[in-house]
């Protein structure tokens, strides 16, 4: 191999280099734009999770439970009333 064949496969070589480092970058930086994008969503989502003082699902959530728990106080009351009702009609014939 002459010179001149020499130096032509030295710079085909340095431009594949080349392309294969721009290659490279741009998979990084689209790796990185990626993650990024994810890290935020998954903080948005973390935040969901604390109160907050009533907007987040926590807050929410709390808010049902508390609900949920005066309406089965409020249906035991019931049913110990309507037990004590149907009693009383049984008992008095």
């Amino acid at each position: 191999m002459d010179t001149p064949q020499i130096d032509d496969l030295l710079i085909w070589m340095g431009g594949v280099a080349a392309a294969i480092l721009a290659v490279i970058a741009v998979m990084v930086l689209a790796k990185n734009w990626l993650l990024s994008d994810l890290r935020k969503s998954v903080e948005d989502m973390k935040s969901q999770l604390y109160r907050n003082g009533g907007t987040s699902l926590r807050d929410a959530i709390d808010r049902i439970e508390e609900r949920q728990s005066l309406i089965a106080a409020e249906v035991r009351r019931v049913t110990e009333r309507l037990d004590d009702h149907i009693k009383f009609h049984l008992e008095d014939k």
